[in-house]
């Protein structure tokens, strides 16, 4: 499925992040149906796709941590919120393992050795949001990242680079119903060995814009159209060669909100993706991979006990894709259904958001199965500082 990471590469800011709620992180909108559900829910997580929404989170700080059943737990995010106060602004500091990088794809070889440093490609996120008059709400976020490895170990002479910065403005009019971002990422790497250039990138960056509209239709009830376009291009040069490379990628989804009653959400959303990849090699011929998408999703989160909060969600793809790029230029389709169930447990300032490890349910608890692998498989925790 090479193909769809690289894609999701040339949508990485689109997205990754989103508004407004107590509720604040990445484990909460995954449990809901995915985390493309961050277009139709309100969360703290969605501000790195609409900058602006993080005005509606104060002083606050909080991490992202994920596991696995070999490596154990790994923090990969750690943010702090600084209210100024006053319904004048909020300015988050956030720093992110980013453990793979988003250009270089053509010289993955060439850049094994800066991958293998330890420590991921380092990224930190400035946020700033402030309102605008009395229904308006603007926002930038800027983030660099890199990494860079210098030796003359065995008598060579390495110096390997990496760095990337990307800016990201938003805005929110119409009484906070209508949600726009516009971003730019630009990157660069420089991989040099005895005194040669090895490989170089030789025009790397993306663009992105998103919208949503939140249509009240009701008091229990909201619609969420929303929209976002991403184009990514990551060009090396390869010594003499010069090798091309570009990907898009469309998304269009329609969403649901729905509220019966106090402390149930029900939301739901259908859409469709359409993403492509474009190569041309040095001297060669270009091809073009495709690849369409027609998506739904379901979400439920209910309060269970004053300090426990329930919630499942599911989602399914059915995709069709051709490849130019490989022999026999082969087609292929399929469907995946992928199910979520996650918690949350809050504690006065304390809040803990849970996913659970799908295994989990198949073998039950340790002392009926013997089961031995984690329980969680994402947490995100957060101290809220304005609550009293």
């Amino acid at each position: 499925m090479f193909l769809r990471k690289v894609c999701f590469v040339a949508l990485l800011l689109a997205l990754v992040v989103l508004p407004a709620t107590s509720h604040a992180t990445v484990t909460r909108v995954i449990g809901l149906g995915g985390a493309d559900a961050n277009f139709i829910v309100r969360d703290a997580f969605n501000s790195t796709v609409w900058p602006q929404l993080v005005k509606h989170y104060g002083m606050q700080s909080g991490m992202e941590v994920y596991g696995d059943g070999e490596n154990g737990w790994d923090v990969q995010k750690a943010y702090v919120n600084y209210d100024f106060g006053d319904e004048k602004s909020v300015l988050q500091f956030a720093l992110d393992k980013l453990n793979t990088r988003n250009y270089g794809m053509l010289a993955d070889n060439e850049l094994a050795d800066l991958d293998n440093v330890p420590g991921g490609y380092n990224k930190l996120n400035i946020t700033y949001g402030r309102p605008i008059g009395e229904d308006m709400l603007v926002g930038v976020g800027l983030h660099f990242a890199g990494k860079s490895l210098k030796t003359n170990e065995d008598g060579g002479d390495y110096d390997h680079s990496y760095s990337e910065i990307g800016l990201l403005l938003g805005l929110t009019a119409m009484q906070e119903k209508l949600d726009v971002s516009l971003g730019f990422r630009s990157g660069s790497y420089t991989i040099d060995e005895g005194g040669s250039t090895l490989a170089e990138a030789d025009g790397a960056s993306d663009i992105m814009v998103a919208a949503r509209y939140w249509h009240e239709a009701s008091e229990t009830y909201t619609m969420v159209p929303s929209l976002a376009i991403g184009m990514h291009t990551d060009n090396a040069k390869m010594g003499d060669a010069a090798n091309e490379y570009s990907s898009g990628m469309f998304r269009l989804g329609v969403g649901n909100n729905w509220t019966p009653k106090e402390n149930l959400l029900v939301i739901s959303e259908i859409g469709l993706r359409s993403m492509s990849e474009t190569w041309k090699p040095d001297g060669g011929e270009e091809a073009k991979d495709s690849e369409s998408d027609i998506f739904w999703r379901l979400g439920v989160e209910s309060e269970i006990f004053g300090w426990l909060w329930g919630r499942f969600g599911a989602e399914r793809d059915w995709v069709g894709a051709t490849w130019e790029s490989q022999v026999g230029q082969p087609e292929w389709s399929s469907s995946m259904t992928s199910t979520y169930v996650g918690a949350t447990t809050r504690w006065n300032r304390f809040q803990a958001d849970l996913l659970v490890h799908p295994s989990f349910f198949g073998y039950g608890p340790n002392f009926l199965s013997g089961y031995t692998d984690m329980i969680f498989t994402k947490a995100s925790i957060k101290i809220n500082f304005d609550k009293q």
